[in-house]
């Protein structure tokens, strides 16, 4: 077999077709993995889309490369959906090769001329996206997870994980220990240094004073009468902001006409901590980096696992129910996730649900560990019309 036939075959294998004897520079692409890939195998030579003579690569040896990380989202609707002729043809969602390459990719090059000719080289052919009928590690992950949820809140709350009779309830607590795992392999540690402000809100009658430290921490245990979405009744942590805004939208409630005024504290804290972020988690990688596929989905899961985290919860009179999935993850990452961890983890920042892009926290700390690791810096009390 002559060579061109074998690259014929080679390139078949990858679909894609003729592909024009083009060079580009590094200039052309918005994606950065595929710049990366540009400047780990350039060459000197001549870019035929900005008429230069400088450090380049073919577009075939690029589209190659493409191809990898589009064939582990991608492929050809034939390798997995049905057809039916009489119901118009496949029976799914399938992409044109410009539909793929604009669309559910989203890349964007300049001139566009590339973007055409990255198009017209890939094969023809009905694309669709398997993972959108079968599972991925994501979707395995979310049902663990939705599992787990169901057999806390309706079924075993407490002993579930030393359950031995049940295989499903002991699978059910290893959803904990991913989810730990994927918080470590993402680095999703991250240290709050000392000095760091935050802010705790009180809503209350005007004619109320509240300005003693111990009454704008968190409560005393005995006062930790209602649960949160972290903290069951009878544990009292710290729910803070980073800014006075937050902490004020998250503790404003209209329920109670009376309570029209809000004391905003400002606090410091007095020492370093750790904490689990789930407000900073990374981008999801390009598909060009085909190297972190499973990276990819364990993304993925995580902002789903956060978007379900933070989701509105009625006051109807079912949120304790609704809190316990939230409550014991806190209480595993309080203490079986610390267990021979250095840097104890002392809390989760996690996004508001009040103020879109903002953080809120919530602290480990009880009444008595406020008082010693928090300096109040300053109090402002303000009716809460002035605030709306």
């Amino acid at each position: 077999m002559g060579q061109v036939k074998q690259r014929m075959i080679e390139m078949d294998a990858i679909n894609l077709n003729s592909v024009p004897d083009k060079h580009l520079c590094v200039k052309h692409i918005n994606d950065n993995t595929i710049k990366r890939f540009i400047r780990e195998n350039y060459t000197n030579g001549y870019c035929d889309y900005c008429e230069k003579e400088v450090k380049v690569v073919s577009l075939e040896d690029l589209l190659e490369f493409m191809m990898l990380g589009i064939s582990n989202f991608y492929e050809d609707a034939a390798n997995f959906m049905s057809y039916n002729g009489r119901e118009g043809g496949y029976l799914g969602e399938t992409f044109t090769p410009d539909e793929l390459i604009q669309e559910r990719i989203g890349l964007e090059t300049d001139p566009f001329e590339l973007t055409e000719d990255i198009v017209n080289s890939i094969e023809d052919i009905a694309w669709s996206e398997p993972s959108m009928y079968y599972d991925t590690e994501r979707d395995e992950l979310m049902y663990r997870w939705s599992y787990f949820k169901n057999l806390i809140k309706h079924k075993s709350r407490y002993l579930f994980q030393q359950n031995q009779s049940s295989n499903k309830s002991q699978n059910a607590f290893t959803i904990l220990k991913e989810v730990g795992k994927i918080t470590k392999s993402l680095n999703l540690i991250k240290k709050i240094e000392k000095g760091t402000i935050i802010y705790r809100c009180r809503q209350h009658h005007s004619k109320k004073t509240v300005s003693k430290k111990e009454k704008l921490v968190s409560p005393p245990e005995k006062y930790a009468i209602y649960p949160n979405r972290f903290s069951p009744s009878g544990i009292s942590m710290l729910y803070s902001a980073f800014d006075p805004k937050t902490a004020f939208l998250e503790t404003i409630s209209r329920e109670d006409k009376k309570k029209d005024s809000i004391t905003i504290s400002k606090f410091k804290l007095k020492k370093e901590i750790y904490v689990v972020d789930f407000n900073r988690l990374p981008k999801l990688p390009s598909i060009f980096d085909y190297k972190k596929v499973k990276t990819h989905y364990l993304i993925r899961f995580l902002y789903d696992l956060v978007r379900d985290f933070t989701q509105e919860i009625k006051k109807d009179g079912k949120e304790h129910i609704e809190y316990v999935p939230t409550q014991v993850v806190t209480e595993y990452f309080r203490y079986p996730f610390n267990k021979n961890r250095q840097n104890i983890i002392e809390g989760i920042v996690y996004p508001s649900s009040k103020n879109k892009s903002e953080s809120s926290s919530v602290i480990f700390w009880n009444n008595k560990e406020c008082l010693e690791y928090l300096e109040l810096v300053n109090i402002e009390v303000e009716k809460i019309k002035n605030k709306l």
